[in-house]
């Protein structure tokens, strides 16, 4: 049996994507070819829209968000940014990463949940017409390992915008999951948000406050990040660019140097938990660029 995400020229498992121990009984473990493809389908998951979110190198190779894994955080980017930022970290955690992406309009929706499920009228036209299954916001926020909330999708006021956050907050934080509240630079969460409040700045008041730029990552009260700057999706464009012109220097290099054995480049250079890299190969382009 095949695996959609093996490479058929693997000379580790032969195209099937999996390496079986010298008993089958004992089990076996994925091939490395395979894994890529196996981060991007588990991205789905995470979040639809991430596989097709832009690819920086340089956030893959050094994920700055991953010193918040075990850690609620408040961060601050674009959304196309953050959004960059994640695959690169996705990438570099383990195929099955129990992490999902909630929205503040979501938020809202499971609060009216039990009411709606009553059939009681509710009277937001954004919150009527919403597909999200969850019953209460415990159903919504609490199972995931890392539930990331990103703020600025619900356009219409609410008077219970804030106790909705508030609440998915304090759930996550009674079980000692982290929580990730993520904001726009130009729709801050603060005493201007419709979903701002006292008890959400005593909520978060701890926690550290990150601002992603094209650059890296700014922490306030810290110094060795660099400075935050305006991020846009140009920026973002602007890096892969950076990244593809990196490659095709690499390529014309290759074409003049001599043949030589090792001259085919690791189809992995991150490993994650007992994941080594194995195979060398040739690298095989999984998602949208």
């Amino acid at each position: 049996m095949t695996n959609p995400y093996a490479d058929p020229a693997c000379p580790e498992c032969g195209g099937r994507g999996f390496i079986y121990k010298s008993s089958m009984l004992d089990g076996g473990s994925y091939c490395e070819c395979t894994l890529d493809g196996l981060r991007l389908d588990n991205m789905n998951r995470i979040w639809p829209s991430l596989p097709d979110a832009k690819e920086v190198k340089r956030f893959r190779e050094k994920p700055d968000l991953g010193r918040f894994i075990q850690s609620s955080a408040w961060i601050t980017a674009p959304v196309p940014l953050f959004k960059a930022h994640l695959k690169g970290l996705a990438y570099n955690m383990p195929t099955i990463w129990h992490a999902r992406v909630r929205t503040d309009a979501e938020l809202l929706d499971a609060w009216f949940g039990t009411a709606k499920a009553q059939g009681v009228k509710i009277f937001d036209l954004e919150i009527e017409k919403s597909t999200v299954r969850a019953i209460d916001i415990r159903d919504l926020v609490e199972p995931p390992d890392l539930c990331i909330i990103v703020m600025g999708v619900k356009k219409l006021p609410n008077k219970e915008a804030p106790g909705s956050l508030g609440e998915a907050i304090s759930y996550r934080a009674h079980l000692g999951k982290p929580t990730w509240v993520v904001d726009q630079p130009d729709l801050p969460l603060d005493g201007t948000h419709r979903f701002f409040s006292g008890e959400i700045e005593q909520l978060m008041r701890k926690w550290p406050h990150a601002t992603l730029s094209a650059n890296g990552m700014y922490v306030a009260n810290e110094v060795r990040h660099p400075s935050p700057v305006s991020s846009t999706a140009d920026d973002i464009e602007s890096l892969i660019e950076e990244d593809e012109e990196e490659e095709d220097s690499f390529e014309e290099e290759e074409d003049t140097a001599p043949t030589t054995s090792t001259t085919n480049s690791l189809l992995h250079t991150v490993s994650v938990g007992n994941e080594k890299p194995k195979y060398k190969g040739k690298k095989k382009s999984w998602g949208k660029r």
